[in-house]
């Protein structure tokens, strides 16, 4: 098996069946850098990949909500500021801060 690799902004725009425009590019290297931030992403793997769609998916689902509320029937409901599944995906490759 080779080493993954970064998927390209227009590999994440296939993956969510949308179109690569301007505000997807923008959520690509805004979630990018901060997946980078946060975790080691040397070699890169397949989870953070995965991780990365569903961070690019979230941040332009977020853009509708900018007080992170949705109104339905029932009432409002925030929507949480972190995704459980970018946390698993993510979570082996968390860097660890000491001291």
């Amino acid at each position: 098996m080779s080493d993954p690799q970064v998927p390209t902004a227009a590999q994440v725009a296939a993956r969510l069946g949308k179109s690569e425009d301007a505000a997807l590019t923008g959520a690509y290297v805004a979630e990018l850098e901060a997946q980078a931030d946060r975790c080691r992403v040397v070699p890169y793997a397949s989870a953070l990949g995965e991780a990365l769609v569903r961070r690019v998916s979230r941040n332009l689902a977020m853009r509708n909500l900018p007080l992170g509320v949705s109104i339905d029937e029932t009432g409002s409901t925030r929507i949480g500021s972190n995704d459980p599944e970018v946390r698993r995906l993510e979570g082996p490759y968390r860097k660890t801060l000491i001291g």
